[in-house]
């Protein structure tokens, strides 16, 4: 497939996450993509002069056959990024290039919040806050905007229970740390950045992307009710509750005996 990572300096992100939404919001289905503003990591792809510093990154993907990608991709790479590792790869050496960044026993946090459009005020907020809640918890925290479409709408919203599949865009601030004793401070950054991106979403949460219990607001209250009362039909007593959690409608809330 074509896919693969480019890099840009922060103080090129309000101009690169402008023009990406400009691409992406008419480009085709089997181009999927995100931007991200992270610590450049200290690789040898990476010039020193951004390694260890605050950058912004993008992820591409181009589902379908290499080559008729490139045309598609290259509006992208003419955004001019100063490392370009996009290219013809297995889809496995795409997803592994990300290993790196999600090492083993970091504490975390993290929100994913639906957004209608990528408006200029989004973006301008977005750029001004993110580089402060990234370097909360350096050098893994990672702060993203994803853009959706493609496959997720070409399914009609009520017949599934995956719902806001009108959403265009995912906010998803990733918060990465190492000592428990930064807790606070760091969920706390966390926090008050998505309620500054908060007038730009839609209130729904994307619950793979949510530590928190917001399952109403992921299915909305149609879809929660349905799925309520199949729980009350399958699974009266809440035996499989260890997940984001649909409660039946008339359990107390004390765990099941074993």
């Amino acid at each position: 497939m074509l896919a693969g990572l480019a890099l840009w300096p922060i103080d090129r992100a309000l101009e690169v996450i402008s023009g990406w939404r400009d691409i992406v919001d008419d480009a085709p289905h089997e181009l999927s993509t995100a931007c991200v503003i992270l610590t450049a990591p200290p690789e040898e792809f990476v010039p020193d002069h951004l390694t260890g510093q605050a950058a912004l990154g993008m992820a591409v993907m181009y589902v379908g056959e290499p080559e008729a990608g490139v045309d598609v991709v290259q509006p992208l790479r003419d955004l001019a990024p100063e490392v370009d590792l996009i290219g013809p790869m297995p889809y496995t050496a795409f997803q592994a290039m990300l290993d790196p960044s999600l090492p083993h026993g970091m504490r975390s946090y993290w929100r994913g919040e639906y957004m209608n459009s990528l408006s200029d005020d989004a973006i301008t907020t977005f750029t001004a806050h993110a580089p402060e809640v990234q370097a909360a918890g350096i050098p893994f925290s990672q702060m993203i905007v994803f853009r959706l479409g493609q496959a997720i709408q070409a399914v009609p919203d009520e017949t599934a229970a995956f719902s806001h599949r009108d959403a265009n865009y995912i906010f998803h601030p990733i918060s990465m740390w190492a000592d428990p004793a930064d807790d606070e401070h760091v969920i706390s950054v966390n926090r008050a950045f998505c309620e500054t991106m908060r007038p730009f979403t839609t209130g729904a949460a994307y619950l793979n992307f949510t530590g928190e219990d917001r399952v109403r607001e992921a299915f909305g209250d149609d879809k929660y009710a349905r799925l309520v009362a199949l729980k009350d039909r399958y699974d009266p007593d809440n035996l499989f509750r260890l997940n984001q959690n649909i409660r039946p409608s008339t359990h107390t809330g004390q765990p099941v005996p074993a």
